[in-house]
């Protein structure tokens, strides 16, 4: 876990290398109450002063991998969906997804009514989904940048990587992100339970 908001003006966002130091380890019942239980103990607010979340998805590739879980959340019918907007036509195309469009930014400054950094820095985005892998194309690697960017200067939550939105996605489907959805268990409690790869004899 970085502490982006002092290092003013780096991209918020990790290569393989990077991403696999500071990292935080939990126990749970399962892959998901383990997940969520690591994000929640490095700050990580989730969605519910808004319960808005923003989707910016540079390649089709990954919308795709993230398809069922914006359908996920769609169906909990909590949640506000934002998205710049080539990831909102591209679920707009393939389902009754409502998805309010923003316009993604050209610099720092491009901050007006109707544009991802507005919405963001008016403080009516929770959660931030920006995945910017994949693309080579400068606007879009522009773009990605200021958003992650004003997500961390103004206090949204971020997730980067496709593989932890989808993680996520089934968390909230749980209603793992609900009060009192933790019980407290002893260390002891865990040793029964097989860790993911393994399986008790």
């Amino acid at each position: 876990m970085f502490s982006f908001t002092r290092l003013r003006g780096a991209d918020p966002t990790l290569g393989v290398e990077m991403a696999s130091t500071g990292e935080v380890a939990c126990f749970g019942q399962d892959q998901n109450e383990a997940f969520l239980k690591a994000m929640l103990s490095t700050n990580f607010k989730l969605p519910s002063t808004n319960n808005s979340i923003m989707l910016s998805i540079s390649t089709d590739e990954k919308r795709h991998e993230f398809f069922e879980s914006v359908v996920a959340l769609v169906k909990l019918n909590r949640f506000k969906l934002y998205g710049t907007p080539g990831t909102a036509q591209y679920y707009k195309e393939r389902t009754d997804i409502e998805i309010t469009v923003v316009q993604k930014p050209v610099d720092e400054n491009d901050d007006g009514e109707g544009t991802a950094l507005y919405e963001i820095k008016a403080g009516n985005i929770d959660l931030v989904i920006n995945i910017s892998d994949g693309t080579i194309r400068k606007d879009e690697i522009t773009a990605g940048y200021l958003i992650r960017r004003a997500a961390v200067d103004f206090g949204s939550s971020l997730i980067t990587n496709v593989k932890c939105a989808i993680e996520m996605a089934q968390c909230f489907e749980r209603g793992m992100d609900k009060p009192g959805a933790f019980v407290p268990r002893h260390i002891a409690d865990y040793y029964e339970i097989p860790s993911v790869g393994w399986t008790l004899k």
